[in-house]
């Protein structure tokens, strides 16, 4: 027995210092895995910065394709006075093409009626001069001597041959006449019509020239057009590529913040464990020890018993300890029938009466070492009070204090009541020493 309980106090001190070991690795698992989610805060930081940055890029691309917009709908407008030209210099030039073939056709015709006239006053000509030789053998023949030229010694000569020529003669005088008036307006039409067509020739070489002018600089604008559009697209597409890449960045390092923040957890939650199970080790060591002192001193008053010195046991001072509740006490400590079972059995400490509720205040101060549900005993509440000194409080109705409360002399503890092993509402209380228990009697002090 004394084997087992020298390993179980060896236990007990090696085991804090085992389990207290890793703390400075564990502080720098933490301070590593708080450094990395920082790092990934900072890179998650930087790479919002550059959204932004995109964004803003983004927008003035935006704005700028609205401005080329603009300027794409002034070029449209351009385009269609270009359109409007081009049709109007069209209909003008295939105008001046009818023109042209018009003028051809009366040129070619005044040209076949000038050949026509120069035939007729050929002819017209012969017979008249035929005439004038058969009657005027003498004439000196002149060439348009019988038309009108202003001459006055012509123009009696040209009558007095009239006359004498006849009715025959006049009908071809007027017909040659009318021959050469004919060929006169001919020419001129033919010249008008010539003129038309070379002015409807350089018309159209005019029109040709703008229309080849305009189309150029149609393509030309229609080409700077697309060329702007498709650059801001693509520029535009890129950014928005790299933004969404971006996000998916920063996506990937929020996943890896949360994973590092579940590691964190994970050693937290290990290492509250690792301290509750030191903790348990801990309170295994330290009742294994009162167990053990209880033991030597149960023998030691055991052997005393034996030798009947009860009161020589050597035992440092109590604190001061008061009754917690008012009243009498009904069953003391020592043997005594049990009042449930009928059998002989040992009372380990005293039992005072009281109604269910009644306030139960600390024998002494010190701290709350345990709050339970005991078979026996009930509700207990256990109060340590150093030096190997304890107390304890049974068959509560209600706690009042926690595990770990530090509570002072005269505190309210809990309530009397009737839970465990009893009877009736009752207070029953103990005063220990290392676990063993006490007679209250002899260490109460009177109020």
């Amino acid at each position: 027995m004394y084997k087992l309980l020298r390993i179980v106090c060896l236990i007990a001190v090696l085991l804090p210092l085992a389990l207290s070991t890793p703390s400075a690795a564990q502080d720098s698992f933490f301070e590593e895995r708080e450094r990395q989610i920082e790092e990934k805060k900072r890179e998650i930081d930087e790479r919002q910065r550059e959204q932004d940055a995109l964004k803003r890029q983004s927008l003035f691309a935006i704005e700028e394709l609205n401005v080329t917009q603009a300027q794409i709908e002034e070029v449209d407008a351009a385009l269609a006075e270009v359109n409007n030209w081009i049709a109007a210099a069209v209909t003008r030039l295939q105008a001046l093409e009818l023109s042209q073939t018009a003028a051809q056709e009366r040129v070619n015709a005044a040209r076949e009626r000038d050949s026509e006239l120069d035939d007729e006053t050929a002819a017209i000509q012969e017979r008249l001069r035929d005439q004038v030789v058969d009657i005027y053998l003498d004439l000196v023949y002149e060439q348009n001597f019988l038309l009108q030229d202003g001459d006055p010694n012509r123009n009696a000569r040209r009558k007095f041959y009239i006359e004498e020529l006849g009715a025959d003669a006049q009908v071809l005088i007027d017909r040659l006449r009318q021959a050469k008036d004919d060929q006169q307006i001919a020419i001129e039409q033919a010249e008008q019509a010539q003129t038309e067509i070379e002015q409807a020739q350089a018309e159209i070489e005019a029109a040709l020239t703008d229309l080849a002018e305009l189309r150029t600089a149609q393509k030309k604008l229609q080409d700077e057009w697309n060329r702007k559009k498709q650059e801001l697209e693509e520029r535009i597409a890129a950014e928005a590529q790299v933004s969404l890449d971006i996000e998916n960045e920063i996506a990937g390092l929020d996943e890896d913040i949360e994973s590092i923040e579940d590691e964190i957890e994970r050693e937290k939650e290990r290492r509250r464990l690792a301290e509750l199970e030191r903790q348990r080790q801990a309170e295994l060591a330290r009742l294994a020890e009162l167990e053990r002192q209880r033991q030597a001193d149960l023998e030691a008053l055991a052997a005393q018993e034996r030798l009947g010195q009860f009161d020589d046991i050597s035992i440092p001072a109590p604190p001061p300890f008061f009754q917690p509740v008012p009243g009498t006490i009904g069953s003391g400590y020592g043997n005594r029938i049990h009042p449930i079972f009928g059998t002989l059995r040992f009372h380990a400490g005293v039992d005072y009466g009281g109604n269910t509720g009644d306030p139960i205040q600390a024998s002494a101060s010190g701290v709350v070492t345990q709050v339970a549900s005991r078979t026996g005993y009930g509700n207990t509440v256990i109060i340590d009070h150093g030096g190997g000194w304890s107390t304890l409080y049974a068959h509560l109705s209600r706690f009042d204090v926690s595990v770990g409360d530090q509570v002072a002399i005269g505190e309210t503890i809990g309530g009397v009541g009737n839970t465990g092993w009893s009877t009736g509402p009752h207070l029953h209380f103990e005063i220990r020493y290392r676990g063993s228990p006490r007679d209250p009697e002899k260490y109460l002090i009177a109020r």
